[in-house]
């Protein structure tokens, strides 16, 4: 069916992603972070030129976090 056209790439595209980048894919704790990242990604998919600046940027403006509040998300798993 035509309206599942981008359903599927979008499945696709996440799939390869994931499965070209991460060896040891624990989904069920993690999986917020990587679809966090993989939405990022697509979500600027159009001017390339253009992500890496913006990642450095948002990376540079963020403030900065303890580890003990970084690492709640493996304590709720």
């Amino acid at each position: 069916m035509e309206c599942f056209t981008w359903v599927n790439t979008i499945l696709g595209n996440l799939k390869t992603a994931i499965s070209g980048t991460y060896h040891a894919f624990d989904f069920g704790k993690y999986a917020h972070r990587y679809l966090g990242e993989y939405q990022y990604r697509f979500n600027r998919r159009f001017d390339l030129t253009t992500i890496l600046p913006r990642l450095i940027y948002a990376a540079a403006n963020t403030g900065s976090c303890p580890e003990r509040w970084l690492r709640l998300a493996e304590d709720q798993c």
